[in-house]
């Protein structure tokens, strides 16, 4: 999951739909929670849901962008932020592995209790959706839920991309490839492909709008957020 930079607090939205526009330029068109690029119909996802916490469901600080599949997952409810992990205050790029069929696993590398709130997290938003229910802890996605299929084809595409700059390797190709990325979003599939490439990792880094530099070294490699859980 790419970690966000909203930059300053923005204050109240009334209403908050109008939070939209300033948060796309802020963080691009990307589901906050899935990295799909959303071509329209972007929703306002509140991490505390309005519907429980009124005095928040108007706050710059409790918003972020998501598609339909995750901003329907976590439905209504109490909900404490630091039982989960979040992409705007956490480097939840250290939380989740992606693999080839499109499917996201908990990292193996996290402390337990760390485990446990990306666990929620996980399950929350539906990221545990796969066609694959021989993994403990993944449920059969829903006719409507494409998200494993996007990120099985964002992998394809990215290896694809991989495979050409082994043939030829220019400037201008690692520009290209970084723009074909942004364009369609899945930031964290691109990044899993080329992890043995800094120079992509960095050009993803800068292409994809929004994404915390701060959870990243000098190679593009993550690293804990400052003030974060993670």
């Amino acid at each position: 999951m790419r970690p966000v930079d909203k930059g300053p607090d923005q204050g109240v939205f009334n209403p908050y739909q109008d939070a939209q526009q300033p948060l796309v330029k802020q963080i691009g068109e990307y589901c906050s929670y899935c990295e799909r690029w959303i071509a329209s119909a972007i929703h306002v996802e509140h991490k505390r849901p309005k519907k429980d916490y009124d005095n928040e469901k108007l706050l710059w600080t409790n918003f972020l962008l998501s598609c339909s599949n995750c901003n329907s997952g976590k439905g209504s409810g109490k909900l404490e932020l630091m039982d989960y992990l979040w992409p705007d205050t956490d480097n939840t790029f250290l939380a989740f592995s992606y693999d080839s069929e499109g499917r996201i696993l908990i990292s193996s590398s996290l402390p337990d209790n760390l485990k446990a709130k990306a666990y929620r997290t996980w399950k929350i938003l539906g990221l545990n959706c796969h066609p694959d229910e021989s993994i403990a802890g993944f449920d059969e996605p829903t006719d409507k839920d494409k998200r494993w299929l996007h990120r099985r084809q964002a992998w394809q595409k990215a290896l694809r991309q991989k495979q050409g700059l082994a043939v030829l390797d220019t400037t201008e190709r690692r520009d290209s490839i970084a723009e074909t990325a942004a364009e369609r979003g899945m930031f964290s599939v691109w990044m899993t492909v080329f992890n043995d490439d800094p120079d992509i990792r960095k050009r993803l880094i800068k292409r994809f709008t929004g994404t915390a530099i701060n959870c990243f070294d000098e190679e593009g490699n993550p690293i804990s957020r400052f003030g974060g859980q993670l």
